[in-house]
Protein backbone atom coordinates (compact mmCIF):
# COMPACT_ATOMS: atom_id res chain seq x y z
CA UNK A 1 0.00 0.00 0.00
CA UNK A 2 1.50 3.41 -1.26
CA UNK A 3 2.26 5.98 1.23
CA UNK A 4 1.74 9.95 0.49
CA UNK A 5 3.10 12.73 1.31
CA UNK A 6 2.70 17.13 0.96
CA UNK A 7 4.35 19.51 -0.78
CA UNK A 8 4.72 22.20 -2.37
CA UNK A 9 7.26 23.76 -5.06
CA UNK A 10 8.09 27.24 -3.85
CA UNK A 11 10.23 30.25 -6.24
CA UNK A 12 12.49 32.29 -3.82
CA UNK A 13 13.50 35.68 -3.89
CA UNK A 14 10.81 35.96 -6.59
CA UNK A 15 7.28 37.50 -7.20
CA UNK A 16 5.95 35.33 -9.89
CA UNK A 17 6.19 31.72 -11.07
CA UNK A 18 9.08 31.73 -13.88
CA UNK A 19 12.15 34.07 -11.84
CA UNK A 20 14.03 33.22 -8.45
CA UNK A 21 15.28 29.98 -7.66
CA UNK A 22 12.51 26.98 -7.03
CA UNK A 23 12.85 24.20 -4.09
CA UNK A 24 10.56 21.87 -3.48
CA UNK A 25 9.52 21.21 0.41
CA UNK A 26 8.14 17.90 1.26
CA UNK A 27 6.56 17.09 4.85
CA UNK A 28 7.55 13.53 5.92
CA UNK A 29 5.91 12.82 9.19
CA UNK A 30 7.71 9.17 9.69
CA UNK A 31 11.60 8.25 9.31
CA UNK A 32 12.38 7.08 6.25
CA UNK A 33 15.88 5.69 4.61
CA UNK A 34 18.36 7.84 3.12
CA UNK A 35 18.04 6.11 -0.31
CA UNK A 36 14.69 7.15 -0.05
CA UNK A 37 14.63 10.91 0.34
CA UNK A 38 17.17 10.86 -2.57
CA UNK A 39 14.66 9.45 -4.60
CA UNK A 40 12.20 11.52 -3.66
CA UNK A 41 14.10 14.67 -4.91
CA UNK A 42 15.20 13.42 -7.70
CA UNK A 43 11.54 12.72 -8.60
CA UNK A 44 11.01 16.30 -7.39
CA UNK A 45 13.80 17.33 -9.86
CA UNK A 46 13.97 20.43 -8.24
CA UNK A 47 17.50 22.39 -7.66
CA UNK A 48 16.93 21.46 -3.91
CA UNK A 49 14.57 19.53 -2.15
CA UNK A 50 13.95 20.56 1.51
CA UNK A 51 12.47 17.26 3.95
CA UNK A 52 10.42 18.92 6.66
CA UNK A 53 9.81 16.40 9.46
CA UNK A 54 7.30 17.09 12.36
CA UNK A 55 7.01 20.18 14.91
CA UNK A 56 9.65 19.87 17.89
CA UNK A 57 10.16 22.08 20.64
CA UNK A 58 11.54 25.28 20.84
CA UNK A 59 13.27 27.00 23.87
CA UNK A 60 11.88 30.45 21.78
CA UNK A 61 8.25 30.38 22.41
CA UNK A 62 7.49 32.77 19.94
CA UNK A 63 9.38 30.59 17.34
CA UNK A 64 7.88 27.16 15.84
CA UNK A 65 10.90 24.91 15.52
CA UNK A 66 11.15 21.63 12.88
CA UNK A 67 13.54 19.14 11.88
CA UNK A 68 15.14 19.53 7.87
CA UNK A 69 17.34 18.02 5.60
CA UNK A 70 17.91 19.15 2.18
CA UNK A 71 19.02 17.09 -0.98
CA UNK A 72 19.77 17.70 -4.35
CA UNK A 73 18.39 15.82 -7.74
CA UNK A 74 21.60 14.00 -8.01
CA UNK A 75 21.34 11.68 -4.95
CA UNK A 76 23.58 14.19 -2.48
CA UNK A 77 22.33 15.72 1.24
CA UNK A 78 24.09 18.84 1.59
CA UNK A 79 24.51 20.46 4.90
CA UNK A 80 22.68 23.62 4.95
CA UNK A 81 20.71 25.92 1.73
CA UNK A 82 20.12 29.00 2.06
CA UNK A 83 17.05 29.25 -0.37
CA UNK A 84 16.27 25.97 0.59
CA UNK A 85 15.70 27.62 4.04
CA UNK A 86 13.15 30.39 2.49
CA UNK A 87 11.18 27.85 0.76
CA UNK A 88 10.96 25.06 3.54
CA UNK A 89 9.39 28.44 5.60
CA UNK A 90 7.26 29.61 3.08
CA UNK A 91 5.60 26.06 2.80
CA UNK A 92 5.80 25.93 6.70
CA UNK A 93 3.38 29.16 6.84
CA UNK A 94 1.48 28.64 3.80
CA UNK A 95 0.42 25.06 5.05
CA UNK A 96 -1.16 26.97 8.59
CA UNK A 97 1.18 24.86 10.61
CA UNK A 98 1.88 27.23 12.85
CA UNK A 99 0.24 30.01 14.80
CA UNK A 100 -0.58 33.48 12.99
CA UNK A 101 0.90 34.62 15.81
CA UNK A 102 4.49 32.60 14.86
CA UNK A 103 6.85 34.64 12.51
CA UNK A 104 10.19 32.70 12.88
CA UNK A 105 10.61 29.40 11.89
CA UNK A 106 13.98 27.48 13.43
CA UNK A 107 15.03 24.63 11.03
CA UNK A 108 17.05 22.05 12.90
CA UNK A 109 19.57 20.54 10.74
CA UNK A 110 21.35 17.25 10.54
CA UNK A 111 24.65 18.52 11.46
CA UNK A 112 23.02 20.06 15.20
CA UNK A 113 22.96 23.88 13.18
CA UNK A 114 19.81 25.47 13.16
CA UNK A 115 18.54 27.58 10.27
CA UNK A 116 16.40 30.43 11.13
CA UNK A 117 13.36 32.13 8.52
CA UNK A 118 11.43 35.48 9.65
CA UNK A 119 8.09 36.06 7.99
CA UNK A 120 8.23 39.89 6.79
CA UNK A 121 5.89 42.52 5.93
CA UNK A 122 6.17 42.65 2.32
CA UNK A 123 3.52 43.18 -0.83
CA UNK A 124 3.73 39.52 -1.23
CA UNK A 125 5.02 36.71 1.22
CA UNK A 126 8.83 37.73 2.52
CA UNK A 127 11.12 35.54 4.30
CA UNK A 128 14.17 36.52 5.71
CA UNK A 129 16.95 34.49 6.40
CA UNK A 130 20.69 35.23 8.33
CA UNK A 131 23.72 33.41 7.19
CA UNK A 132 27.38 34.41 8.16
CA UNK A 133 29.33 37.09 6.60
CA UNK A 134 32.51 36.37 4.95
CA UNK A 135 35.62 38.22 4.14
CA UNK A 136 37.31 38.16 0.91
CA UNK A 137 41.42 37.75 0.28
CA UNK A 138 43.66 39.19 -2.55
CA UNK A 139 44.16 36.35 -4.75
CA UNK A 140 48.03 35.88 -5.33
CA UNK A 141 50.13 36.67 -7.84
CA UNK A 142 50.30 33.17 -9.03
CA UNK A 143 46.64 32.54 -9.18
CA UNK A 144 45.53 35.52 -10.50
CA UNK A 145 46.81 35.07 -14.41
CA UNK A 146 45.03 31.31 -14.04
CA UNK A 147 42.02 32.74 -12.60
CA UNK A 148 42.01 35.02 -15.20
CA UNK A 149 42.19 32.57 -18.35
CA UNK A 150 39.76 30.36 -17.15
CA UNK A 151 36.77 33.77 -16.76
CA UNK A 152 37.64 34.70 -19.66
CA UNK A 153 37.64 30.96 -21.63
CA UNK A 154 34.28 31.01 -19.87
CA UNK A 155 33.10 34.03 -21.29
CA UNK A 156 34.60 33.22 -24.66
CA UNK A 157 36.07 36.59 -24.68
CA UNK A 158 38.72 38.76 -22.98
CA UNK A 159 36.94 40.04 -20.39
CA UNK A 160 37.50 43.48 -17.88
CA UNK A 161 38.45 41.88 -14.76
CA UNK A 162 38.65 44.76 -11.63
CA UNK A 163 39.28 42.10 -8.79
CA UNK A 164 39.56 38.43 -8.08
CA UNK A 165 39.15 38.00 -4.02
CA UNK A 166 39.03 33.95 -1.87
CA UNK A 167 36.84 33.67 0.68
CA UNK A 168 38.09 33.23 3.90
CA UNK A 169 37.22 31.62 6.60
CA UNK A 170 34.11 29.23 5.99
CA UNK A 171 34.30 30.21 2.29
CA UNK A 172 37.38 28.59 1.43
CA UNK A 173 36.11 27.13 -1.51
CA UNK A 174 34.47 30.14 -3.10
CA UNK A 175 36.08 33.01 -5.49
CA UNK A 176 34.62 36.31 -6.58
CA UNK A 177 35.45 37.73 -9.53
CA UNK A 178 34.12 41.64 -10.55
CA UNK A 179 34.52 42.58 -14.34
CA UNK A 180 33.40 45.72 -15.72
CA UNK A 181 29.87 46.32 -15.85
CA UNK A 182 30.26 46.82 -19.65
CA UNK A 183 30.63 43.37 -19.77
CA UNK A 184 26.69 42.78 -19.78
CA UNK A 185 26.83 39.55 -16.80
CA UNK A 186 23.14 39.49 -17.59
CA UNK A 187 23.31 38.94 -20.83
CA UNK A 188 26.17 36.97 -21.67
CA UNK A 189 26.81 33.26 -22.28
CA UNK A 190 29.15 31.35 -20.04
CA UNK A 191 30.54 28.12 -20.37
CA UNK A 192 30.56 27.68 -16.69
CA UNK A 193 32.93 24.26 -17.29
CA UNK A 194 36.06 26.49 -18.34
CA UNK A 195 35.61 27.57 -14.17
CA UNK A 196 36.76 24.16 -13.47
CA UNK A 197 40.39 25.67 -14.16
CA UNK A 198 39.67 28.25 -11.42
CA UNK A 199 40.47 26.17 -8.50
CA UNK A 200 37.23 26.84 -6.90
CA UNK A 201 34.02 24.79 -6.60
CA UNK A 202 32.14 28.13 -6.26
CA UNK A 203 32.81 30.86 -8.50
CA UNK A 204 30.84 34.21 -8.28
CA UNK A 205 30.97 36.94 -11.06
CA UNK A 206 29.68 40.44 -9.96
CA UNK A 207 29.94 43.14 -11.86
CA UNK A 208 28.36 47.12 -10.58
CA UNK A 209 24.93 47.51 -11.63
CA UNK A 210 24.02 49.97 -14.65
CA UNK A 211 20.64 49.58 -14.20
CA UNK A 212 20.49 52.28 -10.96
CA UNK A 213 17.47 49.38 -9.47
CA UNK A 214 20.11 47.76 -7.06
CA UNK A 215 23.95 48.35 -6.16
CA UNK A 216 25.09 45.49 -8.14
CA UNK A 217 24.18 42.04 -9.77
CA UNK A 218 25.74 38.87 -9.64
CA UNK A 219 25.75 35.02 -11.03
CA UNK A 220 27.13 32.11 -9.49
CA UNK A 221 28.54 28.78 -11.34
CA UNK A 222 29.47 25.67 -9.52
CA UNK A 223 30.16 22.60 -12.31
CA UNK A 224 31.40 20.26 -9.81
CA UNK A 225 28.37 20.47 -7.54
CA UNK A 226 25.81 21.74 -9.64
CA UNK A 227 23.66 19.74 -12.52
CA UNK A 228 23.98 21.17 -15.70
CA UNK A 229 23.95 24.48 -16.85
CA UNK A 230 26.05 24.18 -13.57
CA UNK A 231 24.44 27.51 -12.59
CA UNK A 232 22.58 28.82 -9.33
CA UNK A 233 19.88 30.52 -10.20
CA UNK A 234 20.13 32.37 -7.35
CA UNK A 235 22.85 31.85 -4.68
CA UNK A 236 21.91 33.38 -0.84
CA UNK A 237 25.61 32.45 0.28
CA UNK A 238 27.33 33.95 -2.49
CA UNK A 239 25.79 37.06 -1.45
CA UNK A 240 27.85 36.40 2.30
CA UNK A 241 31.11 38.11 0.27
CA UNK A 242 29.44 40.38 -2.19
CA UNK A 243 27.41 41.49 0.37
CA UNK A 244 30.10 43.34 2.33
CA UNK A 245 32.42 43.91 -0.95
CA UNK A 246 29.59 46.20 -2.26
CA UNK A 247 28.98 47.59 0.69
CA UNK A 248 32.73 48.83 1.34
CA UNK A 249 33.62 49.73 -1.94
CA UNK A 250 30.49 51.97 -1.75
CA UNK A 251 31.27 53.43 1.97
CA UNK A 252 27.72 52.99 2.96
CA UNK A 253 26.48 53.42 5.99
CA UNK A 254 26.72 50.73 8.52
CA UNK A 255 23.18 50.33 9.19
CA UNK A 256 22.14 51.05 5.77
CA UNK A 257 20.55 47.77 3.55
CA UNK A 258 20.59 47.76 -0.21
CA UNK A 259 18.67 45.49 -3.07
CA UNK A 260 20.87 42.93 -5.09
CA UNK A 261 20.10 41.12 -7.99
CA UNK A 262 21.37 37.51 -9.48
CA UNK A 263 21.10 37.51 -13.22
CA UNK A 264 20.68 34.17 -14.07
CA UNK A 265 18.30 33.18 -16.48
CA UNK A 266 15.35 32.87 -13.91
CA UNK A 267 17.20 36.08 -11.87
CA UNK A 268 16.05 36.58 -8.37
CA UNK A 269 16.09 39.94 -6.68
CA UNK A 270 17.75 40.12 -3.00
CA UNK A 271 17.33 43.10 -0.12
CA UNK A 272 20.58 42.69 1.73
CA UNK A 273 22.05 44.43 4.90
CA UNK A 274 25.34 43.44 6.39
CA UNK A 275 25.04 43.17 10.36
CA UNK A 276 29.06 43.54 10.49
CA UNK A 277 28.89 43.70 14.72
CA UNK A 278 27.66 40.38 14.39
CA UNK A 279 28.98 39.21 11.24
CA UNK A 280 25.64 38.70 9.89
CA UNK A 281 24.62 39.02 6.65
CA UNK A 282 20.15 39.75 6.47
CA UNK A 283 18.59 38.63 3.35
CA UNK A 284 15.00 39.37 2.49
CA UNK A 285 13.06 37.92 -0.56
CA UNK A 286 9.63 37.29 -1.74
CA UNK A 287 8.74 33.97 -1.69
CA UNK A 288 5.86 32.04 -4.87
CA UNK A 289 4.25 28.98 -4.54
CA UNK A 290 3.95 27.44 -7.79
CA UNK A 291 2.12 23.96 -7.36
CA UNK A 292 1.56 22.16 -4.56
CA UNK A 293 0.29 18.51 -4.43
CA UNK A 294 0.64 15.11 -2.79
CA UNK A 295 4.03 12.59 -3.19
CA UNK A 296 3.21 8.59 -3.05
CA UNK A 297 5.77 5.86 -2.46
Amino acid sequence: MSRSFPYLVVAAFSKGPFNGNPAAAVFIDENLETDTLMKIAANLNQPITSVIGPQIPSADKTAAAFSIRWFTPTFHEIPICGHGTMVAARAIFEKGLVADSVEVIELHTKTGGVMKARKVATDGVGIEIRLPSGTLTDVSSEERPKIAAAVSKAFGRNVAIKYIGAGGKGFENYVMVELDEQEKLGKSEVDAVALLDTGYTINVITTASSSGEELFVSRMFAPVVIPPPFEDQVCGSAHCLTGPYWHQKNSLATDQAFDAKMVSSRGGDLNVFWDQTAAVIALKGETFVMASGEIYI
